[in-house]
């Protein structure tokens, strides 16, 4: 019987006790299993596959960056740092352009009707400034993919002429690649700003693909960041598109539509007539308001040379004199002999109505009244 178990099953009962012997060796099973892992995770579902190994991942990386820190750093310090140091740069842009902006028009008329505006809205004076002084306009955006510098999508705005759109990408790619290749420049950087005349190329480089705007004008240094994130929704909406982009883009249907909000962007000079309504109405106020001063300064002149005048009088001392919301308030000594302060406000065309005196008495050694007095007492 065990004769012929060998000659029937001999072969399986070999491989079934190497198989119990595999499963018996740690070893050698993980040598099996890795030889084959490879190839099961290829041919397995991306998203079962994904879910099974996410918690298991996120622990290892986890727990690999607790253990090393500086590791991670490592790894991202060449991705962060070219896009702080852009960021950066983009903020002093936009600072000194906000400081020249709100310097050249902080002493004109526009920039007295800015500065109303912007303490009615609430929003800075260098934002009112910005907002009406930049004049721009987006004409065209092209998304252009960044290993091929393929055209992928093209979008014009009203009215804004160009040449081949194709041909300016393989420009556009022709120009990045030269100044790479000439200055050594790493592969993440790419084109920034490119301004010829009134026009600016403004580029922003995504994982697989760029996108450039052309803007005539003088743009804000925020519509980088809105440039930014058309780029960031389309990769968002389309990785997969663009990183398998090859010419044909039937699977990129709707990528024009985020890139029309791009051309939609512009900021009109106005071209409003001069205000002559409101130039009437200041004048009016200014013609008023220098009437009053005007009347002010002579009713004040007025009541000074009537002070004047009483500190010349014999017997009359005059110690404190001032002007409060249009009334006069003078006090001091009088001798009774003295002229009456009163009656010589009729000369000084001082409103008697407006005078407010306090005069307290005294007997003064001038010569006259000491002679009137012993006179009167002689009698």
């Amino acid at each position: 019987m065990e004769t012929l178990r060998q000659l029937l099953v001999g072969r399986e009962i070999s491989e079934l006790s190497r198989v119990s012997d595999l499963l018996d060796e740690p070893e050698q099973l993980a040598a099996a299993v890795g030889g084959v892992l490879p190839s099961a995770a290829a041919r397995a579902p991306h998203a079962q596959l994904g879910e099974a190994l996410a918690p298991a991942v996120e622990r290892a990386v986890q727990r690999s960056i607790q253990k090393s820190p500086r590791t991670l750093t490592d790894i991202l310090y060449p991705v962060f740092l070219p896009a702080i140091r852009k960021s950066i740069g983009e903020k002093i842009d936009q600072t000194f352009q906000s400081l020249n902006e709100t310097l050249r028009h902080i002493f004109t008329w526009h920039g007295l009707k800015w500065r109303f505006e912007s303490w009615r809205t609430g929003a800075s004076f260098s934002e009112v400034v910005l907002k009406h002084s930049l004049v721009y306009r987006v004409e065209h955006v092209f998304l252009i993919n960044r290993n091929s510098g393929l055209l992928i999508a093209h979008v014009t705005a009203e009215n804004a002429t160009s040449e081949d759109p194709q041909l300016i990408s393989s420009m556009l790619s022709a120009i990045q690649d030269f100044v790479k290749d000439s200055f050594n420049e790493k592969e993440q950087s790419g084109l920034d700003t490119i301004r010829f005349g009134e026009l600016r190329l403004w580029s922003e480089v995504g994982p697989f693909a760029t996108l450039v705007a052309v803007i005539r004008g003088n743009p804000p240094e925020e519509l980088h960041e809105i440039v930014r994130d058309v780029l960031f929704r389309i990769h968002d909406e389309y990785s997969q598109a663009l990183e398998q982009f090859d010419g044909d883009s039937s699977q990129l249907i709707g990528v024009e539509t985020q890139l029309q909000t791009c051309v939609e962007l512009k900021q009109e000079d106005s071209n409003q007539g001069f205000p002559w309504l409101v130039t009437a109405a200041v004048l009016l106020i200014l013609i008023a308001a220098g009437g009053w001063f005007f009347l002010s300064w002579q009713s004040g002149q007025r009541w000074q040379a009537y002070v004047s005048r009483l500190a010349t009088q014999p017997g009359i001392i005059v110690a404190e004199q001032k002007v409060s919301d249009g009334q006069f308030y003078i006090a001091g000594l009088r001798d009774p002999l003295s002229a009456d302060p009163q009656s010589l406000l009729s000369g000084t065309e001082v409103d008697p109505a407006r005078v407010h005196s306090q005069w307290q008495f005294y007997q003064s050694l001038e010569p006259e009244f000491v002679l009137k007095r012993l006179t009167a007492s002689l009698a």
